[in-house]
């Protein structure tokens, strides 16, 4: 199949990031200014660029969080050559040097050229890339070849930084020098972005991607489209020869186009034209295409110096290290600890096969000594050790264990300066959870926080495949107050390689690759979006917490069930960070409740810290055997629901519902239009929506009246009326014990307007009198019941629907 993607989609690259033209400089001495531009912290926008309107620039790095952490990858490899020269002579050079490499004309008139890959690709291999060809370029240019500018390069994978970026084609933006930046042909031409598209697509085939551009004059169009009919015969290509008309720059026009193509029905392509003799004509075909023969110069072929001259692996070296993966059609490299593909392998180890290792790979599985696993798996409680990673599950399956422990060695306690490691981060875990002291479980106990948090941190350390299934979430008003201190001594501990910083948006994307770790922090944790949203972005992050088994998709995997272990902490400056109930199970919220200063200041946090911004050396070892050794608390119970504190209730008031804050005040005063005890909420709603200008739906506002405490009674006719409001009950819940449901509506209850008494609800003078009197006896009941303490709502809520029930 050939796949025709649009540029914008085959120059996909930095997430979040872009350079931005601000404009040309001041002249210099020799007249000329050089373009300004300035980066921007945010997506590039083709549509702006491709129209002109701004010209921008952009790193083919995509960085991505899979079960490794993060990743760098790349689809595009890029290299700025300010080469003065002819465009026809430089795309000759250039499509001898590799014919799947493509010249473009810059906004200064002179030139990028870039390599477009198959799939996306580690950064750290496009580098080497990128460099080889630098080398090959600097062979045939001694100056222009600006390796400053070839990308990727300057990228910071851990700091989420793309690196350095080029100026994109086709912006006819203009205030440029050159406003066709466009594509050339291997001969010269200026292509249009389709052209350019359809040419990235057939790259593997040089004769069709010359043929693109083609003019009147360049040598017989009609024969080109022989050409291309027998490319497509011998390739089984899912094209036609109208499909190559189409990015002639002058195609054939009916009707002279279809006599010519139903002219090649009539060859034979298995015999006097087959694929031996497309393959021993292809130079010479294109010489009558692009006015050149291809291999005319020497040594710097596109696999020149590619392969490692030092890997000198033998065969059962590579039978050691080698293990394919079915479920991902991918091959383990014990010798890297790496994944690759079929192509990655067939380069690094094809040497050590005289060239056949394709016949190998295609009988991998009868070879003796072969490794082959159904998927690969993190598993710390079945680690055995680096060398000898397949295990087998609970299913008796055989399976690629990833997990490798952090590499940090314990150090025990053996002198004054580890002890004191120790006592300083104890103290920083005390000072993190003072201020809200304690917790209540389940059963009502009050627990230390300052336990609980480290029987937290033990537990990977000592029990590694068994899971905490509950959170820990500290909030700080203040920043820099020592959260982040606890997470990097840990993650140290634990091995970077398993642990995962991660965003709220990449906790709920579906690849979900972060399950693969010991702990996972999510970092600057807000939930954004209306309240339901939130509420579902909560659910979507709940069975992370709580579950071991899970359906995920890592970038470039198939879908796979895995089992994991990991256990969360979250970080938050907001009060209003999670749509919690005051109910919540699986998080443990923590207020630190203290500045930097009333945490020790810098003379605190230096004993943690280097100037240098490194944790002091000799910590994270002395910690480490810390968590490792000491006694978890015997009521600790890592399955059980988290433990409820102060903080729980702030952020369930400050992150619920929005109409909360507005309508609770109005409650709590009996403002209109809970000044009754009995309400129909649509009347209600509707009195709030002109009168106090609340937004939201109906719906929100039944979930306020549920946190307030109300009851729903339910659809009761409206005799009058005849209409069938929606009742609840606002207080005085034992009052109504005795009464039948009709009654509530039809006895207790008036509209909120009383334009709407006849109107609406045909209530006449005489029977809004005889309500008035009825809610009498509810101001007579409050007056008798004032100052008793309340029964417990639930309690009341389950008297009223068992009289109800007997009323009925």
């Amino acid at each position: 199949m050939i796949n025709i993607m649009k540029l914008e989609d085959r120059h996909e690259g930095a997430i979040g990031i872009r350079g931005r033209f601000t404009g040309y400089g001041p002249k210099d001495k020799n007249g000329e200014s050089k373009k300004e531009a300035t980066e921007d912290k945010i997506h590039i926008d083709w549509k702006e660029h491709f129209a002109g309107e701004k010209f921008y620039g952009l790193s083919p790095v995509k960085i991505i969080q899979n079960g490794t952490g993060r990743k760098g990858l790349c689809r595009w490899i890029a290299w700025d050559l300010d080469i003065e020269i002819k465009a026809e002579e430089f795309c000759r050079i250039i499509f001898r040097i590799n014919p799947k490499l493509f010249c473009y004309k810059t906004s200064s008139g002179r030139y990028h050229v870039y390599y477009y890959l198959d799939d996306w690709t580690d950064v750290d291999e496009c580098r080497k890339i990128a460099q080889e060809y630098e080398d090959k370029f600097k062979k045939v240019w001694k100056k222009g070849v600006d390796t400053s500018h070839s990308v990727p390069k300057g990228y910071t994978i851990d700091a989420y930084k793309p690196g350095g970026w080029l100026f994109q084609p086709y912006c006819p933006h203009p205030e440029l020098k050159n406003k066709k930046s466009h594509s050339l042909s291997p001969s010269g031409q200026l292509l249009s972005k389709e052209q350019t598209e359809f040419a990235i697509a057939v790259k593997d085939y040089p004769l069709l991607r010359s043929m693109v551009g083609a003019e009147s004059g360049q040598g017989g169009r009609e024969f080109f489209l022989f050409i291309a009919k027998m490319v497509i015969e011998h390739n089984n290509l899912d094209l036609s020869p109208y499909d190559v008309n189409k990015y002639f720059n002058e195609p054939l026009t009916e009707p002279s186009l279809t006599r010519e193509i139903k002219s090649h029905e009539r060859k034979d392509y298995q015999g006097e034209f087959n694929k031996e003799y497309l393959e021993s004509h292809t130079e010479k075909y294109l010489k009558d295409i692009n006015g050149y023969w291809r291999k005319e110069l020497k040594g710097v072929g596109v696999l020149d110096g590619f392969t490692d001259p030092e890997q000198e692996e033998k065969i059962k070296k590579f039978l050691d290290n080698i293990i394919f993966i079915k479920n991902d059609v991918k091959w383990y490299d014990k010798s890297t600890g790496k994944e690759y593909d079929q192509k990655a392998i067939q380069v690094t180890y094809g040497h050590l096969f005289g060239g056949k290792l394709n016949d190998v790979i295609k009988s991998f599985a009868s070879i003796d000594g072969a490794q082959m696993v159904e998927q690969t798996v993190y598993r710390p409680d079945l680690f055995k050790s680096i060398q000898d990673p397949i295990v087998k599950d609970e299913r008796g399956l055989l399976q690629l264990n990833t997990y490798r422990p952090g590499e940090l060695k314990a150090t025990p306690p053996d002198t004054p300066e580890i002890k004191q490691h120790i006592e300083n981060f104890k103290e920083l875990v005390k000072r993190l959870t003072e201020h809200e002291g304690v917790g209540i479980d389940s059963k009502g106990r009050e627990i230390s926080l300052y336990d609980y948090v480290l029987d937290h941190l033990s537990m990977p350390f000592q029990q590694p495949g068994n899971k905490v299934r509950s959170a820990i979430l500290f909030h700080s008003k203040e920043f820099q107050i020592g959260k982040n201190t606890v997470f990097t001594i840990v993650q140290q501990g634990l091995g970077k390689d398993n642990c995962a910083v991660i965003t709220p948006e990449e906790a709920i994307d579906r690849a979900k690759g972060f399950l693969e770790h010991q702990l996972v922090l999510i970092d600057e944790i807000k939930l954004k979006g209306q309240f339901q949203e939130k509420i579902s972005t909560l659910n979507t992050m709940k069975p992370m917490m709580t579950n071991e088994d899970f359906r995920i998709r890592p970038l470039f995997h198939n879908w796979k069930d895995i089992y994991s272990t990991s256990f969360f902490m979250l970080f938050t400056n907001h009060k209003d960070a999670l749509a919690v109930d005051e109910n919540e199970a699986r998080y443990t919220i923590i207020d630190v409740g203290k500045t930097r200063e009333e945490m020790g200041g810098d003379e605190f946090f230096n004993l943690f810290w280097t100037p240098q911004g490194h944790l002091v050396e000799g910590l994270a070892s002395a910690v480490k055997w810390f968590l490792s050794n000491r006694q978890i608390s015997p009521n600790f119970n890592p399955k059980s629901i988290s433990l409820k504190t102060n903080f729980l209730k702030v952020m369930s008031k400050e992150g619920g519902h929005p109409l909360l804050k507005e309508i609770e005040p109005l409650f709590k005063e009996r403002a209109t239009p809970f000044h009754q005890t009995v309400i129909s909420i649509q009347d209600a709603f509707d009195w709030l929506k002109k009168h106090k200008k609340i937004t939201g739906r109906i719906n929100d506002l039944a979930d306020v009246l549920k946190k307030l405490g109300c009851e729903r009674v339910g659809e009761i006719k409206h005799i009058r009326s005849g209409k069938h409001p929606v009742m609840w009950l606002l207080r005085n819940f034992d009052f109504f014990c005795d009464k039948k449901m009709t009654d509530i509506v039809n006895k207790y209850w008036l509209p909120t307007d009383p334009e709407s008494y006849g109107p609406i609800w045909s209530l006449s003078n005489g029977d809004d009198r005889i309500i008035e009197g009825n809610l009498k006896e509810i101001d007579a009941y409050e007056e008798v019941h004032q100052g008793k303490p309340e029964e417990d709502p639930e309690e009341q809520y389950e008297t009223i629907r068992r009289n109800r029930k007997l009323s009925a």
